[in-house]
């Protein structure tokens, strides 16, 4: 679910910016100064701790954990698709 966040935040850095960022620090520091992303900032980098378990600790998600994670990929959707 992390990705698809990355995703959209890509979508919408290419269409307003017309930039690619290839770094997870750059394109959190965007998030976390851009006007139209900052409302994103805090489900997005539970997003990406969620990634990082996954990837790296491989932790054994519950279902409540899942739906968790899918609401904040939810937020992110609902907030970055309008800016599209």
């Amino acid at each position: 679910m992390f990705y698809a966040a990355v995703h959209y935040v890509e979508a919408y850095l290419a269409k307003s910016l017309g930039m690619h960022l290839r770094s997870h620090t750059t394109r959190d520091q965007y998030i976390g100064k851009e006007a139209n992303l900052k409302k994103i900032f805090t489900p997005y980098g539970h997003l990406k701790y969620f990634g990082y378990n996954a990837r790296y600790e491989l932790y054994g998600f519950t279902i409540k954990d899942t739906q968790e994670a899918l609401t904040y990929l939810t937020e992110i959707k609902n907030h970055i698709t309008p800016l599209l």
